[in-house]
């Protein structure tokens, strides 16, 4: 069985280290360490995928662990994050961390306490991998998208659409309990290389007049969101 591979993002380098002897004591892969968001998708960009990151909350940088794990679980929803923290207000971090992390660690950590929560949080997201894994997404009826087949279906009869339509419908689908900025959506579907505001009105439009325009929400200041019911 291979190790779990887990990245820690920390910007105290000898807290880092420590921490890092201590997951290799107990036969974890440590993958990478981070400081900031920058270095982060910079390990990510090298197809380094972790099964777990261990996340600093309170990092000086210009985003905190909180807003870099509100960013990283758009793009990698399937990636669990404990937060670490030196805040034993449990209530504020309950609050704060509930739709993003998988748990938090106080510093100074235990290590039993560290080890517990890695194997909880791999179950957690096994079990609903399982549970996501399932061929079609019930949508706006009568809609269903099918992820095997990469089809959306309309009363059972598919839907004539472009590569990049069909991408939209893929990326609002893979992320359908929240809003999906622009940004994002330009840059996956145009790798990077966003193709600019009236290519995707276009996108957008051409879409819409295949479907009823209320399957896909759009909201303003928050982005694009694929209707469940």
């Amino acid at each position: 069985m291979s190790k779990i591979k887990i990245i820690i993002v920390e910007d105290e380098p000898i807290i880092a280290l420590n921490l890092k002897e201590s997951l290799e004591d107990l036969n974890y892969n440590v993958c990478g360490i981070a400081s900031n968001k920058c270095k982060l998708m910079k390990i990510i960009d090298k197809k380094i995928i972790p099964d777990i990151i261990l996340m600093d909350i309170n990092l000086k940088s210009k985003f905190n662990g909180i807003e870099i794990a509100k960013e990283f679980k758009i793009s990698h929803p399937f990636v669990p994050i404990i937060f670490l923290t030196a805040n034993s207000n449990i209530s504020i971090i309950e609050d704060v961390t509930d739709t993003v992390s998988y748990g938090y660690i106080i510093k100074p950590y235990k290590l039993h306490n560290l080890q517990a929560s890695i194997e909880l949080s791999i179950k957690k997201i096994k079990k609903l991998k399982n549970s996501e894994d399932i061929k079609k997404v019930e949508l706006f009826s009568p809609y269903v998208y099918d992820k095997e087949k990469r089809i959306l279906l309309e009363n059972n009869k598919e839907i004539k659409l472009t590569k990049n339509e069909t991408l939209l419908i893929e990326i609002l689908c893979k992320n359908k309990y929240v809003y999906i900025s622009q940004e994002f959506i330009e840059n996956t579907i145009w790798e990077n290389h966003p193709a600019g505001m009236n290519a995707f009105r276009s996108l957008i439009f051409r879409l819409r007049n295949k479907i009823d325009e209320d399957l896909i929400i759009n909201q303003k200041g928050f982005g694009y969101k694929i209707r469940l019911d």
